[in-house]
């Protein structure tokens, strides 16, 4: 357990340089590893908020039923938050794409847009999902 912890950022890089690898060198698989490299992520995810939260819960004590709803309002964030940036970062991208003739340059275009506007809405929704947890956590 504590492996994981010390190395968690260290296992998403790994896991994110995986993806890539198998989408230029094995293209066929590219479907099933990115369904696994998603569902490793969510479960990343889901440990790191119930550790959040079991050390909430220890510090102040409160009823199951609250824990829980505030368990699942943050994984429902962490979900909506994936789920927005990657429909406006793909419309963005193709936005911004859709004159450039050269295939590369298309590509690392599309990418790097994707990548910022995905970031970009990360921060923006962290930072308001996170007053909402914030003021569920005081009440």
């Amino acid at each position: 357990m504590t492996f994981l912890l010390a190395y968690w950022p260290a296992l998403s890089i790994v896991l994110i340089l995986m993806l890539f690898g198998v989408f230029f060198f094995v293209p066929g698989w590219a479907g099933v590893t990115a369904g696994i490299v998603f569902s490793l992520s969510m479960a990343m995810t889901i440990f790191s908020v119930l550790q959040k939260h079991r050390n909430l819960y220890q510090e102040k004590p409160a009823s199951k039923i609250k824990l829980v709803c505030n368990i699942l309002f943050e994984i429902m964030g962490i979900l909506l938050a994936m789920l927005l940036a990657g429909l406006l970062a793909r419309y963005i991208a193709q936005l911004v794409t859709q004159q450039i003739g050269n295939d590369l340059i298309r590509f690392a275009a599309g990418i790097s847009t994707g990548l910022l506007v995905g970031i970009g809405m990360g921060v923006l929704l962290q930072r308001v999902w996170g007053r909402f947890i914030k003021t569920l956590a005081e009440n």
